[in-house]
């Protein structure tokens, strides 16, 4: 017997595009998946015949789409992390027992992109059964983190699947005993220092003091992937992986008005680097804790310029997109340190 309550979503990497495989991790999410039969109707006109005719209506696409979202986690978030940038190290960092491992997350130049099967577990009325939707053939286009002020790490991941299966046999969700959740209050940023990148198994650094004024602040990373792809054989179906596009990185910042830095680097258009950085307050081997960092060597404020809220402390809210510098390897590094031995 089940509840509405155990419903489960996973995803596991495939071999073959749109072949699926059993899910090996899994979030606990209220995920959002939509599967489109498009169809087709004929415009032919026919004397006496004036309601679209059933044999004249037909199937003309599959595809699916959705959003999978959820709180940050300290162990099994590398996988939903590689699956968006699409290129990672995991290295051990030294000395540390249990091992700690470091992966490095960066944007992926590769064609075509890695795909996923992504299975949900749905319960029915009652409890009496649970049936699995498999979609197979899944790439995820974007990811969005957040955090806010007295609240979690949050992620929201948007995918494309090639199909649906119904007959697939529904995989046992597990998580790790000792996963933790990032929130608002493990994290500090530091703006406009000197990057130093991070290494294989060292953290990236910055210059200067963490901002006291960071209200909440969000980075989305879009890969643009192409939507191509249903050629004639497919049956409907997408025949190929998607293809790499242009990536767009940008985000949002909020924060209290105390200084004009900000104000500054937007009418100038100076560039700023950044280093956002959630480490856990739990320690999981020696000293070591879970984090998740985001190193940026450099972004450029689109707006705005602080202004009166009626007597309420003022705030400035600007976008910010994201760009190569020519200089930096990475325009953005994604650390994730875990007890997690694999990607």
């Amino acid at each position: 017997m089940t509840t509405q309550l155990d419903f489960t979503v996973g995803i596991g990497r495939e071999t073959t595009y749109g072949v699926p495989v059993a899910p090996t991790r899994f979030a606990e999410s209220d995920a959002k998946m939509k599967y489109d039969v498009k169809t087709i109707q004929s415009k032919g006109l026919r004397p006496g015949k004036n309601v679209n005719r059933l044999n004249r209506n037909a199937i003309g696409r599959f595809e699916g789409s959705g959003d999978v979202a959820f709180d940050v986690p300290t162990r099994g978030f590398g996988m939903w992390l590689n699956a968006v940038l699409g290129a990672v190290t995991n290295t051990v960092v030294p000395s540390t027992t249990p091992a700690l491992y470091q992966q490095v997350h960066t944007i992926s130049t590769t064609d075509p992109v890695q795909t996923f099967t992504l299975q949900e577990v749905l319960p029915t009325l009652g409890g009496v059964n649970s049936y699995p939707h498999t979609f197979t053939g899944c790439a995820f286009d974007s990811i969005e983190l957040s955090a806010k002020e007295g609240g979690f790490v949050e992620a929201k991941l948007s995918v494309t699947a090639r199909e649906l299966q119904t007959a697939f046999n529904a995989a046992a969700a597990s998580y790790p005993a000792d996963d933790a959740l990032f929130t608002f209050v493990h994290g500090a940023v530091t703006t406009g220092g000197a990057l130093t990148p991070p290494t294989a198994t060292a953290p990236a650094s910055m210059t200067g003091s963490p901002a006291a004024n960071i209200v909440d602040i969000s980075l989305s990373i879009k890969r643009s992937l192409d939507s191509d792809g249903w050629n004639l054989g497919g049956k409907g179906l997408r025949s190929r992986a998607p293809l790499l596009g242009l990536p767009e990185i940008s985000g949002k910042i909020t924060a209290e008005y105390t200084d004009n830095a900000l104000r500054d680097a937007y009418l100038a258009q100076t560039p700023i680097s950044l280093l956002l950085t959630f480490e856990h307050n739990v320690a999981v081997s020696g000293a070591n804790k879970p984090m998740l960092q985001i190193a940026i060597p450099a972004f450029r404020l689109k707006g705005e310029v602080p202004a009166s809220d009626g007597g309420n402390p003022i705030k400035l809210s600007a976008d910010f997109e994201v760009f190569d510098d020519g200089v930096s390897a990475q325009p953005i590094t994604i650390v994730y340190r875990t007890l997690d031995t694999l990607v």
